[in-house]
């Protein structure tokens, strides 16, 4: 079995969304820290190095796709699994262009996603770059 993050850190604007998937992380054993914005995630002063964040790309305020070069000033460069209500090849691109570790259409199959985490995880524990597919194909 894939080793599991400590702490999965929950992005998107639409709170129900959060809620469904940090319900999700839990009831999977991990930590859920529900976050409304970019900005959220900027303003934890202590991330876990051994995280992973799950965010939505298209968001009002800041994009979901800055999200990897914010994590690098930090100094807590996370792998990104990025998900997504419209699909298109624009998003894949732009998804892989930042360094996704995975990118899922919504609604997104629970299992899929849990999976992905977890094969993130490893991967970076690995001290390899974290990349998987999830669901969609690039």
């Amino acid at each position: 079995m894939a080793t599991q993050p400590r702490t999965v850190y929950v992005v998107d604007d639409d709170k129900s969304v959060v809620r469904a998937i940090a319900r999700l992380i839990r009831a999977a054993g991990m930590e859920a820290v529900e976050l409304s914005g970019v900005r959220d995630l900027g303003n934890i002063l202590s991330l876990d190095p051994e995280g992973t964040v799950v965010s939505d790309i298209r968001m009002p305020g800041q994009s979901g796709l800055t999200i990897p070069a914010t994590l690098a000033e930090l100094g807590t460069p996370l792998p990104v699994i990025f998900l997504t209500a419209l699909d298109d090849k624009e998003a894949r691109r732009d998804a892989e262009r930042v360094g996704a570790a995975g990118f899922f259409k919504k609604p997104v199959d629970g299992n899929e996603l849990l999976d992905a985490i977890r094969e993130t995880s490893r991967r970076s524990r690995g001290r390899s770059r974290p990349k998987c597919k999830g669901r969609q194909d690039w």
